[in-house]
């Protein structure tokens, strides 16, 4: 590679494909490779081993990105650098409790200047503060799709810290787009708790995220928080919270971008699935979503990981509540696959797809699909695919006597 950065090795490995399809591929935003292939931004070892992977660089980008490690694969610097990196950690970040924004491929300069930034954001909050934060948040949700969420929370956690003592003193230009991040953050930590099973600590973080969407007029944040409470109430098959939420979300007021749109209708079709299976209002709200969709080619903001592929799964289970199990299972077959979808996401719509197995009376699928669910649900610790999978094994208790039932049951108890 010589002395190509990673920006050039990234630019020449992509080659013919779309800026779109490599974001698609690291599940970013498509500014996102452009500022990586610019220079403007350091990726973190999660982005830079999707897009290795995904290329089929063979370890040529990982080899460009430094892994976070504080032993001999560190950043060269001369000793007394990073002792007064140690030191600066000692006395502001872990003094503060805010030791998780310290994520890799920070240097000492941003290092120094995040510092002075918390210890007197009067001063030293700016623009360049809050891209660093915006960064980071970006890097921390790549990660969380890559090894979960109990990793993710004390980073995701230290972020809002971080944004919370510097939001007190900065002056009026540089706090509300500070607290803007922090309103994605916060959202963020509402999904982690969602995924590892804590709904009321998620709950909890989900209405910081609307407090501060409120009080900086951050409009279609206000509209997005609402669609993740929608979102939620599925977690607890909650269908009239679902659609009423949903439909709140469409509020014109809102401005939502129109990929927000698309997964609110969709999310307002599922709720209809589940209340009343009127399928010509549903096929009419999933081609209104499928528009909106196809609408928007900016794969960016707050939506940026809803595509083509999420919304086919979406469209899956709707059609299974709406009692059209074989078409749902059908759908999944065309969208759903490892390649294109985490392992933590791939294994958690897995476990939906069991449970369409079980509507058209196939408990052996079911099962089957299932143990692969509930491994997949372990390694990435993701609690709400457990709970789905302990709501499969009721729906298969009629087949309780089956070999690969009884399986799934006893992997479950081990």
């Amino acid at each position: 590679m010589g002395t190509e950065t990673f920006g050039e090795a990234l630019r020449r490995l992509r080659g013919n494909m779309s800026l779109r399809n490599a974001a698609h591929l690291a599940n970013v935003g498509k500014s996102y490779i452009s500022d990586l292939e610019n220079g403007r931004r350091t990726p973190s070892l999660a982005i830079a081993t999707a897009l290795d992977r995904a290329l089929g660089a063979e370890g040529k980008l990982v080899a460009l990105v430094q892994p976070p490690s504080d032993h001999a694969s560190a950043p060269v610097s001369p000793s007394d650098e990073w002792e007064e990196v140690s030191e600066l950690l000692r006395r502001t970040f872990l003094k503060r409790g805010l030791a998780a924004v310290t994520l890799p491929a920070i240097g000492l300069e941003e290092l120094k200047h995040i510092a002075a930034a918390i210890n007197d954001a009067r001063r030293y909050a700016d623009k360049a503060v809050v891209a660093h934060l915006e960064c980071q948040l970006a890097d921390c949700a790549a990660n969380d799709r890559t090894r979960g969420p109990k990793q993710s929370i004390p980073i995701a956690l230290g972020l809002v810290a971080a944004v919370e003592d510097m939001a007190k003193d900065a002056k009026s230009d540089t706090r509300r787009p500070l607290l803007q991040v922090g309103a994605r953050a916060a959202e963020f930590v509402g999904w982690l708790y969602r995924d590892i099973a804590m709904p009321e600590l998620a709950s909890y973080w989900r209405d910081r995220a609307m407090d501060w969407a409120q009080a900086t007029r951050d409009f279609p944040m206000q509209g997005y928080v609402l669609l993740k409470k929608s979102q939620a109430a599925w977690d607890e098959r909650n269908a009239i919270r679902m659609l009423t939420l949903a439909e709140a979300a469409q509020e014109e007021s809102w401005h939502l971008p129109l990929r927000v749109q698309a997964e609110a209708v969709q999310q307002e079709a599922r709720g209809y699935a589940m209340l009343s299976g009127n399928m010509t209002l549903i096929e009419a709200k999933l081609n209104l979503a499928r528009e909106l969709l196809t609408q928007d080619d900016e794969a960016t903001g707050i939506a940026a990981h809803y595509n083509e592929s999420l919304f086919g799964l979406q469209v899956a289970i709707c059609y299974c509540e709406a009692g059209k199990a074989e078409r749902a299972i059908e759908l999944y077959e065309q969208w759903l696959s490892p390649q294109t979808f985490s392992r933590r996401d791939y294994g958690y719509f897995l476990s939906l797809k069991s449970e369409a197995f079980v509507a058209i009376e196939k408990p052996d699928k079911a099962a089957n699909h299932g143990l692969k669910a509930l491994a997949l649900a372990r390694e990435t610790n993701s609690a709400r695919t457990h709970q789905e999978i302990l709501r499969l094994v009721g729906q298969l208790r009629p087949w309780r006597h089956m070999e690969s039932v009884r399986e799934l049951r006893h992997a479950i108890l081990a």
